[in-house]
């Protein structure tokens, strides 16, 4: 199970479950949205049913619904609007609660408790979902809630044999279209990787070369050099030398990285180093952090010192991004078969170009206020390494950096 972006108000939040039905729903909405085509008539039956018999995803709709009255085909309405964007935007998750085994209880307890009462009263007892992720709700918000209303011809009722033919079709669709994807990102990333270690080999030798006569003759003046100024200026030129160093290592690194050293290892402590070493300059900075992590040990087979390096190059993303005054939270969630690594910060945005983009080697995002250059690449190659994956996502703020490794 997994949850449906989070309700704001002021400066609260709260998050609702996302049931499989939900999901699937969802799915749908995304997926005709994306083809530029409307539901057809079984799909927005299947999509209203679902609204009628699940909670918390009604609850979500009604919430962010603007009107006095809701009936199911007004949420859907409004779900075929506004789903994308809400999913899609980067602050859906930013400190989005860990599911505790508590917190499933209570949604279980509630979703039994639910079944008792009619459509119409979801609403009244609506706070109830929401206390659970989040803090008490204000008795003027409840009076801006629309009232629920079911159609007097009962629940939507969808032929069985329309929703089998659906269901077949778009898992072939998704299947195709995956298999595609992965054939062309394979050829793609081969190509990419080839071409890129031939630049870092004659980077390295063309360019460490000059660079290194450079920083050698900087030191040598330096050393005798009397003027303050004079010499500021002479370990500016080093301190530059060793950056362009530093950039032609990174590209190697994701042209031809080091094999992984995997060991049984706690992320938890890694996540907690990676935060601490940033404590000074988010002082000065007045950036808040905000760390996650489950009470257990969470072990996984991995290069504690690479994704180390992984994490600390994501934190430094988003405190550049933020500049001052923001927030960055980090996080880990664990379930059964994978750790999900989650940073989080209320910088800028991403266009779509970025987001497409973010993980290629200096490629830059810094004409939206993120600089994006070798540091997540590295990252990407990390995630990699250990077999797992990285993702980005951004709306018009905000953004959620995310690796995903097997546990």
């Amino acid at each position: 199970m997994g949850l449906l972006p989070c309700l704001r108000r002021g400066c609260d939040r709260w998050w609702l479950p996302r049931t499989l039905e939900a999901t699937e729903a969802i799915g749908q909405l995304l997926l005709c949205g994306s083809r530029g085509s409307g539901l057809d008539r079984a799909t927005r039956a299947r999509i209203v049913r679902t609204v009628e018999t699940d909670p918390s995803l009604t609850i979500f709709a009604a919430l962010s619904f603007s009107g006095d009255c809701a009936e199911p085909t007004d949420l859907v309405d409004w779900l075929v609007t506004h789903a994308t964007g809400r999913f899609a935007s980067g602050d859906a998750y930013l400190g989005a609660p860990p599911i505790t085994p508590l917190i499933q209880r209570r949604w279980n307890k509630l979703r039994d408790h639910f079944r008792t009462l009619a459509f119409e009263r979801w609403i009244d007892d609506a706070a109830l979902w929401l206390e659970v992720t989040g803090p008490q709700v204000s008795n003027t918000w409840r009076e801006q809630w629309p009232k629920l209303r079911r159609p007097s011809n009962g629940p939507s009722e969808v032929p069985e044999t329309s929703t089998n033919c659906m269901l077949q079709q778009l898992a072939r669709m998704i299947q195709r279209q995956r298999s595609m994807e992965q054939s062309f990102d394979d050829r793609v990333q081969k190509s990419k990787l080839g071409a890129l270690k031939q630049l870092a080999y004659g980077l390295s030798h063309e360019i460490n070369n000059p660079l290194a006569n450079i920083s050698t003759r900087a030191q040598q003046l330096q050393r005798g050099e009397q003027d303050r100024a004079r010499a500021a200026t002479l370990q500016r030129i080093v301190d530059q030398v060793y950056r362009a160093h530093e950039m032609i290592a990174d590209l190697m690194f994701y042209a031809n990285p080091p094999d992984t050293v995997l060991t049984k290892s706690d992320l938890n402590p890694v996540l907690q180093r990676v935060v601490a070493s940033f404590e000074e300059e988010a002082e000065r900075q007045a950036i808040r952090f905000e760390v996650i992590t489950p009470d257990q040990p969470s072990l996984c087979e991995v290069d504690a010192k690479m994704i180390e390096e992984a994490v600390r190059a994501l934190v430094r993303n988003a405190v550049e991004a933020i500049g001052c005054q923001g927030t960055v939270v980090v996080s880990l969630v664990r379930d059964e078969d994978r750790i999900m690594i989650h940073i989080a910060d209320s910088g800028p945005g991403l266009s779509d170009d970025a987001k497409e983009h973010a993980f290629d080697p200096y490629f830059s995002g810094r004409e939206a206020g993120r600089g994006l250059g070798l540091g997540l690449c590295r990252a990407y190659r990390i995630a990699r390494l250990h077999r797992g994956d990285i993702t980005i996502a951004g709306g018009p703020a905000g953004c959620v950096t995310s690796i995903a490794l097997t546990a």
